[in-house]
């Protein structure tokens, strides 16, 4: 079973399915975009959809926070 992340109250992260985060500082309030992939069937086969969920307030925090605890490795060095 994976191990998954509570966002909130309802709802609840399989972080294995995260591909994509995006923090918007330059909105109000400030939201964060995680794009994920989740596995859809139809009657002929079965595909890889994205789906985003934008998280603000306590949620975007909690799920930053996760994040920022769970990163195995640092992100990568900018050249100035």
């Amino acid at each position: 079973m994976p191990q998954f992340w509570q966002i909130d109250s309802t709802r609840w992260l399989n972080p294995a399915h995260i591909v994509y985060v995006e923090d918007n500082l330059d909105r109000s309030p400030l939201t964060l975009h995680v794009t994920m992939v989740a596995v859809t069937s139809g009657r002929e086969r079965s595909s890889l959809e994205p789906y985003t969920l934008t998280l603000d307030g306590e949620a975007r925090e909690k799920l930053l926070a996760y994040l920022a605890r769970e990163t195995e490795s640092a992100p990568p060095q900018t050249s100035t």
